[in-house]
């Protein structure tokens, strides 16, 4: 019995389960197999002679496949699951989701003993009986099949029909937080040709490329633009991520989900698929136009099957994620026209190519004389530095010019843990320096150590800094925090605050611990009621307020305090202890004012008592021996003569002017 591993240069299997020749599900391995093996039995027959026995090698019959990985990265793919909406998951959700479709398919089985041997006979009666109830499953190994083949539905290598016999899954030693999977399969040959693809809405415009394969060379440009179409998808689109679940009319996954199983099937970075949906479009558009350009001529020349005119020929612009550039016909010899540069977030254009592997630069004054691809370059121009937290509280995207350094973020945080150092990788192994320049996207994660978290709830006091404390360890007495009008008592368990923690304790879970204070004074307001301010003053509990200097307010006489809005009970301030934070209140009355006349030896006049802004009344002019009464003055030299429309706003004397006789 012989083993053969086979060493794929990019790694992509996928499961399909038929039932009556529908395509009932499908499953994409996000996370590639670390391993495949391949074990093949001969199938031998002994013939007894006289002189021995004979042995005849009838080749393969049946096969045993061996895939097996690791769940390592977390990060979060989509899983192709056919025309139903794609799943977004984690590795590990991923291995354990497959175990629910086989458990389910297995489950829709009839009772046979699915899993009691290993035997060819009894594999040959399982076959039997699946093929009565046309129940099938199919391994593809996608990464070394036709991608015209997988996307037309007519494949026809690298393909079995296989018999799931176990899906082991259990914890890496080596990392505690992954699995290690390992799925074995019998698999036969199946000599049914196998109908319907992944992209069978397309079906009718590949099989227009494939019957054109073999007499028009443009076909085969065609091709590669679609393969490097559907490789727009290894961009990673987390800005459109939203869109990858949109449905059309007809409530069909099917250019989104062929998106993400196209680049599984060129074999891409599964952590890569996000991109842009609008580069998946472009590279159907790419399709489409291909196709029409093989169809450009006339009814007839379509009929004698003559796909493009031989006098023109398709220059195509990949932009490689970029943005669409649209594809020129050109005559024969002529020259192709160099169209403006695409345009890339994060990315400078750096010219066109003409092979994929952006080696040789290509000259617009070259002669067109067959169908070509030209491939854009692009220079990262600003780098991405995403940051795994590993389960921690998030941290922002950084962009970073090429060369330049990124920022180290402020430590997420993580409940039981303590944040160490960000690592290169997701083993963390390889710790990040924030002094190196940054020349590629890249993802860093953060490296934890089991620790516990002490919080401080200060209960309305200044802000405590929480603490982390090993295992076993002892919590570091705080700065005591400080409380208007409270002392500091101590720090409790409980939020009742009864019981008093015990700084001596050792710790081994996260714990929260509450201040608690003795109130030791009040405050007094006065709310002086539009009068002039008065200083609030800190009263020791059980001791009296002192009184204030009393406000002032223009019209109006300061009464005194009172401990209601309505100004009808009077506080005493002899009396009455502070016991709780207290308002009072300022009682006013209207202001009155003294007019006073000085008849300056005349005979006397009453004086008036005069409300503020009212006005004074003209008096009973007096008399004065010798001598003629004038007029009242507000100065007693008697040069300004008093207005009696002025409003009175303060006291006032008058001084009479006399004229001698």
């Amino acid at each position: 019995m012989g083993s053969i591993s086979l060493l794929a240069w990019r790694k992509a299997y996928m499961l399909e389960f038929v039932d009556n020749d529908a395509v009932v599900d499908t499953f994409t391995f996000a996370i590639p197999p670390e391993s495949e093996d391949f074990v093949f039995p001969q199938r031998l027959s002994e013939t007894k002679t006289f002189g021995g026995s004979v042995f005849d090698d009838y080749g393969n019959d049946t096969y045993r496949i061996t895939l097996s990985g690791t769940t390592v990265n977390e990060d979060k793919k989509l899983i192709y699951k056919g025309k139903k909406a794609p799943q977004y998951l984690t590795g590990t959700q991923e291995i354990f989701e497959l175990q629910k479709l086989i458990k389910k398919w297995n489950d829709g089985k009839k009772s046979t003993g699915f899993f009691s041997g290993w035997a060819v006979g009894f594999l040959k009666n399982l076959a039997t009986e699946d093929a009565a109830t046309n129940r099938k499953v199919y391994l593809y190994d996608l990464s070394k099949m036709s991608l015209l083949q997988i996307a037309a539905g007519t494949a026809s290598r690298n393909y079995w029909r296989v018999f799931i016999k176990e899906l082991k899954i259990k914890r890496d030693k080596t990392n505690k937080i992954a699995y290690k999977y390992t799925l074995d399969m019998l698999a036969v040959e199946d000599s049914q040709k196998k109908a319907g693809g992944l992209f069978s809405d397309f079906a009718s415009q590949i099989e227009t490329l494939t019957k054109a394969v073999d007499t028009v060379n443009t076909v085969l440009t065609a091709t590669q633009l679609v393969t490097q179409g559907f490789k727009q998808t290894n961009e990673a689109i987390e800005k459109m991520n939203k869109r990858l679940f949109k449905q059309d009319d007809n409530g069909s996954f099917d250019v989104l989900a062929g998106a993400d199983t196209v680049s599984r099937i060129l074999g891409v970075d599964s952590a890569a698929i996000y991109n842009d949906v609008k580069n998946v479009q472009d590279g159907f558009s790419a399709l489409k136009e291909a196709i029409e350009a093989m169809q450009a001529n006339d009814d007839e020349d379509q009929k004698s099957s003559k796909v493009v005119s031989a006098e023109k020929f398709r220059v195509y612009f990949n932009s490689n994620g970029g943005s669409n550039v649209e594809s020129q016909l050109i005559a024969y010899c002529k020259s192709a026209t160099k169209p403006d540069d695409p345009i890339r977030e994060y990315y400078t254009f750096a010219g066109w190519y003409s092979d994929s592997t952006l080696e040789t630069e290509y000259d617009f004054n070259s002669e067109i004389t067959a169908s070509i691809v030209l491939y854009a370059k692009w220079i990262l121009a600003v780098a991405e530095v995403r940051f795994n937290s590993l389960g921690g509280s998030n941290v922002p995207i950084q962009y970073v010019k090429t060369g330049e350094k990124a920022t180290e973020p402020a430590n997420p945080k993580k409940d039981g843990y303590t944040f160490n150092y960000w690592c290169t990788d997701s083993t963390l192994t390889n710790e990040f320096d924030f002094n190196a320049p940054i020349n590629n996207n890249i993802v860093l994660y953060a490296k934890w150590g089991l620790m516990c978290l002490v919080k401080f709830v200060s209960n309305g006091g200044s802000d405590v800094e929480e603490q982390t404390v090993s295992i076993g360890g002892k919590v570091i007495y705080p700065i005591t925090p400080t409380k208007e009008n409270y002392e500091f008592s101590a720090w409790c368990t409980d939020s009742d605050l009864t019981e008093v923690f015990d700084f001596s304790t050792s710790i081994h879970q996260n714990i929260t611990l509450y201040a608690r204070y003795t109130q030791i004074y009040n405050d007094v307001y006065f709310d002086s009621m539009g009068g002039s301010s008065v200083a609030s003053q800190k009263v020791k509990i059980g001791s009296k307020a002192t009184i204030p200097e009393a406000p002032k307010k223009d019209g109006y006489t300061f009464n005194y305090w009172c401990t209601d809005s309505a100004c009808t009970n009077q506080f005493n301030f002899l009396t009455t202890p502070i016991n709780a934070p207290l308002t009072l209140y300022a009682k006013w009355s209207t202001a009155y004012f003294d007019v006073t006349f000085n008849s300056l030896g005349g005979s006397s006049v009453d004086t008036q008592s005069v409300a503020y802004n009212k006005l004074a009344v003209f008096p009973p002019i007096p008399e004065k021996e010798n001598c003629s009464f004038k007029k009242w003055c507000t100065d007693e030299e008697c040069t300004t003569e008093f207005d009696f429309a002025t409003k009175i706003t303060s006291a006032l004397t008058l001084y009479a002017d006399w004229l001698e006789a």
